[in-house]
């Protein structure tokens, strides 16, 4: 597998088996896309490699095991609730932690997205991260560490993962075979998240994230208040989509302050921020800011879409 901007993580597993002082526990933190799962396996691929060199030798019976994705002792966990882990997706690791491993000295637990599980769920974990068998290794991976239980945080190796450079992004597109302007056009939206681009190019979905969100700001941009309405009542039947809308329109307000105080610009509709700043005063994008914050809340916490868009347009409305 092919690694980005991954070395800082990679060389230290590779410094703490050489010395014999592997982590019991490590958190991938980072955004959606930017290789958490990709390193993680990286990192398990190492730490359960015959050669215990530190580095994957992608030859002895472990890594061959691993690359065929039948390792005996690589578990993966997934969630069995809509949103995430529940109690009965987690409580199996604890009874299974104390069977010794299948082919060498250590078995590693995968667990993707450790801060969609309930906190009852989290609990379960807690016992076993706190005073695992000395074979077994912990890696997960978050988006949000402040979903995590800091009991857990405070039991664990954090290791924030980052976007690879344009360059390397661009790169690893065109491995993938993606062509050019499309890749390009990726990279202009996504920068360095090379799964967020890989999604963009070959998913016709995924393009409509960026387009719907360009349209509700160019709106907004036009103080026109009907097309705005039915903007966001045409998320009305997709919570997922309408999520995601209301998060990135997010970023986008954020933006626009962003670009009033000289600062950076990142969402995917960076134009549109750009103008923003200048036609809406600050105080004014703060409270759009919050009150798209509150509307993906209630969205998120299956409140009436209708009612909850349409009352997202009426405060927005506001201050166009």
């Amino acid at each position: 597998m092919t690694l980005y901007s991954k070395d800082n993580a990679v060389g230290l597993i590779s410094n703490m088996i050489k010395t014999d002082r592997l982590c019991h526990a490590f958190i991938l933190c980072g955004e959606r896309g930017v290789g958490k799962k990709t390193l993680a396996k990286q990192l398990a691929k190492q730490i359960l490699c015959e050669k215990k060199n530190g580095s994957a030798c992608g030859a002895c019976n472990s890594c061959l095991s691993f690359e065929r994705g039948l390792h005996h002792d690589f578990i993966t966990v997934t969630p069995s609730g809509k949103r995430g882990y529940l109690m009965n997706d987690l409580r199996p690791i604890v009874s299974d932690a104390s069977v010794s491993p299948d082919f060498g000295e250590k078995k590693v637990y995968f667990i993707p997205g450790i801060d969609t599980a309930v906190t009852a769920a989290q609990n379960v974990l807690l016992k076993i991260v706190e005073e695992p068998p000395p074979h077994v290794v912990f890696i997960m991976t978050a988006e949000s560490k402040e979903k995590v239980l800091p009991t857990i945080l405070s039991r664990t190796v954090a290791l924030n993962v980052s976007p690879a450079s344009e360059d390397e992004c661009l790169s690893a597109l065109k491995e993938a075979g993606a062509e050019k302007s499309a890749a390009e056009k990726a990279v202009s939206l996504y920068g360095g998240n090379i799964g967020r681009c890989l999604e963009y190019i070959f998913d016709e979905g995924a393009k409509k994230l960026p387009d719907t969100v360009a349209e509700i700001s160019g709106s907004m941009l036009k103080r026109d208040e009907y097309a705005l309405l039915n903007l966001l009542s045409s998320l009305e039947k997709d919570r997922e989509f309408c999520s995601a809308v209301l998060n990135e329109l997010k970023n986008v307000f954020r933006d626009a302050v962003a670009a009033k105080l000289g600062g950076e610009l990142c969402s995917l509709c960076r134009s549109e921020a750009a103008e923003m700043s200048k036609k809406i005063r600050q105080p004014a994008l703060e409270s759009m800011y919050d009150s798209v914050a509150d509307a993906e809340r209630k969205i998120n916490g299956n409140a009436s879409a209708q009612i909850t868009l349409s009352d997202l347009c009426g405060r927005l409305s506001i201050y166009l």
